[in-house]
């Protein structure tokens, strides 16, 4: 291979040689002509602090990659919300914010997706489990409760006849005591 380079050659391969995306053996001729080579070491000095600034800040502003560029503050909103959205619980300016992050982000798009399939096998498995039983007794317990009518008046009067008689024992305690 022959040991000379031009000062054009340098020139073109500079931005692959400060990106170390050159052979060895081309590495070593662009080293000696660099060393003999006052304008082109210039040219190499200047980009390389160019270099240098940019990737500094490259690193700063770089964006995340895959899944990781969908997971926002936003997005973290969205999932606390998701559970109330799905009970319709929400007033209509979250349910829109939900939606809109549900169209625009393929990860609260897969969260809504799973929690839609989630409820589908909940109510499947609670449908089943309903025919399986011989009775139903949540009609029994409706009944039952119904016939308990309990007005907060008598509530309140079993309470303070309670708290009387608990008064009484501590007071007839403290009093044998003395």
């Amino acid at each position: 291979m022959q040991r000379k380079i031009t000062c054009k050659q340098v020139e073109a391969i500079l931005p692959f040689y400060l990106k170390g995306r050159v052979n060895p053996a081309l590495t070593e001729i662009i080293e000696e002509h660099l060393a003999n080579c006052k304008h082109c070491k210039e040219l190499y000095l200047k980009a390389f602090d160019e270099c240098n600034d940019f990737a500094y800040i490259e690193a700063e502003v770089q964006e995340p990659v895959g899944e990781e560029r969908f997971a926002t503050k936003e997005y973290a909103d969205f999932k606390r919300k998701l559970s109330a959205y799905m009970d319709s619980e929400l007033e209509d300016n979250e349910n829109i914010r939900i939606k809109k992050m549900t169209i625009s982000n393929p990860l609260a798009r897969k969260d809504l997706e799973n929690m839609y399939q989630f409820k589908r096998l909940l109510h499947s498995s609670f449908a089943r489990t309903k025919e399986n039983c011989k009775y139903d007794f949540s009609k029994i317990i409706l009944k039952k409760l119904g016939e308990q009518n309990v007005s907060q008046a008598d509530f309140f009067m079993q309470v303070a006849t309670i708290l009387l008689f608990l008064s009484a024992v501590l007071s007839i305690g403290f009093f044998t005591h003395v």
